[in-house]
């Protein structure tokens, strides 16, 4: 009987594009006959169910909320049946290890943050010495518990699926020369208000875009940022601005940014996104920490002035002298020049 594994993914998008390596490199240690089940949020179902080293996904019963006992509680019971072998815990949260724990599964491997050690057979700790690794690396770091000296696949690919291709095909049907146009894709959203960029900077950009290199913009996102993305359509003023925020999931969304020469986003889970599918991006990284949570990828740029206070994990910024200077500081022409950059290179490219 083949070894069946299950694996509890991130919750957010930036951090389960990270996990994709874990897969790959799970998949290679465990073999092609192992039976490898993905756990997830439904919104990230999609994603999951585009990679090849994933032979099922679960979504998470998310009726009685997101948290808490009940959806802990609800979730272990569904996960017993399955009777796996092995679990991976990625999230380093209380919860997701008692899932696992009530799930009866006899193996169970992760982080031991947040005190959980106990409900873990095996744990890590998450860095060393005060410092975080990558977040991918941290991942990967979590095979070891399994295999002494595991096989690791750094590569991050995703690639999406046909009816993503079909979906994406109909809809530039509808933009005249868009084959012949340079295409930059835009995220302006953040799961974190404090990792936002402003709209005007955005908007100057997508300006520029347009007139310089005579192109389109796209303008992407889940169908909270459609309000932002109407700012800077209208800001922007020009026709070449297509604001396609909230018109599919996430592999619609792949699609559009691999189509792209070139992306531009905050520090959030598209980012991660663009560089899975072979898209150069840039970066406006405020708060966060590069180091920890970069894109994984050679084609990606990070535009950062970090302050006294960086890098910052908190969800909002606590000061009252100079609020989000982080990012305050980070001006239109340091990003253009970047984007210039980048582009640049891929027209080089072969």
């Amino acid at each position: 009987m083949p070894d069946r594994y299950l694996v509890r993914a991130p919750n957010w998008v930036g951090d389960a594009v990270m996990s994709l390596p874990f897969f790959a490199s799970l998949r290679h240690n465990a073999g092609s006959d192992a039976i490898v089940t993905c756990l997830c949020r439904s919104a990230l179902a999609p994603l999951f169910r585009d990679v090849p080293e994933i032979s099922d996904v679960i979504e998470l019963d998310e009726s009685a909320g997101r948290s808490g006992w009940r959806f802990v509680r609800r979730n272990a019971r569904h996960l017993r049946a399955h009777q796996f072998d092995t679990a991976f815990c990625l999230p380093t949260s209380l919860g997701s290890a008692m899932m696992l724990r009530l799930a009866r599964i006899p193996h169970r491997l992760g982080h031991s943050a947040e005190g959980r050690r106990l409900l873990l057979t095996r744990s890590l700790p998450y860095g060393r010495n005060g410092r975080r690794p990558h977040r991918a690396e941290g991942f990967l770091n979590l095979l070891s518990l399994c295999w002494p000296d595991p096989s690791l696949i750094r590569d991050l690919r995703f690639s999406p699926d046909d009816s993503a291709r079909a979906r994406v095909d109909v809809l530039l049907r509808n933009f005249k020369d868009v084959a012949r146009s340079r295409v930059l894709a835009v995220a302006l959203g953040a799961a974190q208000p404090n990792k936002m960029w402003m709209i005007p900077h955005f908007a100057a950009i997508t300006a520029r875009w347009i007139d310089e290199f005579h192109g389109r913009v796209f303008l992407v996102g889940s169908g909270a940022d459609r309000a932002r993305c109407d700012e800077v359509t209208g800001l922007a003023a020009r026709d070449n601005v297509h604001n396609l925020a909230g018109e599919g999931d996430l592999s619609f969304a792949a699609e559009i940014i691999r189509r792209a020469d070139l992306f531009l986003g905050n520090d959030s889970g598209l980012v991660h996104l663009a560089a899975a599918v072979g898209t150069p991006c840039v970066v406006i990284s405020g708060p966060g920490d590069p180091t920890e949570v970069a894109p994984f990828s050679p084609l990606a740029v990070t535009v950062r002035h970090p302050v006294f206070c960086s890098p910052c994990y908190r969800n909002y910024c606590w000061r009252k002298d100079k609020p989000l200077e982080c990012l305050t500081r980070i001006g239109i022409e340091d990003v253009w020049r970047h984007i210039t950059l980048s582009a640049e290179t891929a027209t080089q490219q072969p």
